[in-house]
């Protein structure tokens, strides 16, 4: 182990990557001695002077570190993560972040968009199962973790933005996007919300917590 300031930074090796969805990858990488960190932290990547920040979905006691990444077509990472070989190395700092589950002071209902379901697969996988994922995609092929999440949450609700008209029906997908559901489906209560995703989806969502949950706490993580 070797420090970045007053970071720890380690060494991984690249042990697999595999796609989960059409422009989502997982990637998987050995685990450091000396890395611990709580479900929903990330870690930073460190790549031929850039760095990456990327959040955990492994629970804090697997034998690797896991990450899920949406792939930019012609971004730097994107391009060097894919011709990378197995065994190459990567700097990793951290954990940062504090989007951690709280524990169950009111109903939990989490709220993601994309790639940003990766904190609540952590906190799957760590145990917590009293909540309700809202996740929303484009459409239905990605639902990246799926069977996880719905088999671990009290409920999961998928939402499809872009829902054609020979969807499966046994998908049991709300049609639209996951600030609709919050707008018009959620009953009215006093929850903990923890909504995971791009800057545009947190302020709209949190918008509706404001107005229609007002006694509500609210915790946020934005990636963009």
């Amino acid at each position: 182990m070797e420090r970045v300031g007053d970071t720890p930074c380690y060494t991984a090796s690249l042990l697999d990557r595999r796609w989960l969805a059409p422009g989502v990858l997982e990637l998987r990488l050995t685990r450091p001695e000396g890395v611990a960190f709580i479900p929903g932290q990330f870690l930073r990547l460190l790549m031929a002077g850039y760095e990456r920040d990327y959040t955990i979905v492994s629970a804090p006691d697997a034998g690797t570190i896991d990450f899920c990444i949406a792939m930019v077509e012609g971004g730097r990472f994107s391009s060097d993560i894919l011709k990378a070989e197995i065994g190459f190395s990567v700097q990793l700092t951290g954990p940062h972040g504090h989007f951690v589950f709280q524990g169950p002071v009111n109903p939990a209902v989490f709220v993601a968009t994309g790639t940003g379901v990766a904190p609540f697969v952590a906190f799957c996988r760590s145990g917590v199962d009293e909540a309700r994922l809202i996740h929303g995609v484009g459409t239905p092929d990605r639902l990246i973790y799926r069977d996880l999440l719905q088999s671990a949450l009290q409920e999961y609700v998928p939402c499809i933005s872009r829902p054609s008209e020979n969807m499966d029906p046994s998908n049991r997908a709300f049609s639209g996007r996951v600030t609709d559901y919050l707008g018009h489906r959620l009953k009215p209560g006093t929850y903990d919300f923890y909504l995971c995703g791009r800057r545009s989806m947190i302020r709209d969502a949190a918008a509706i917590v404001d107005d229609r949950f007002g006694d509500s706490r609210l915790f946020i993580e934005t990636y963009d």
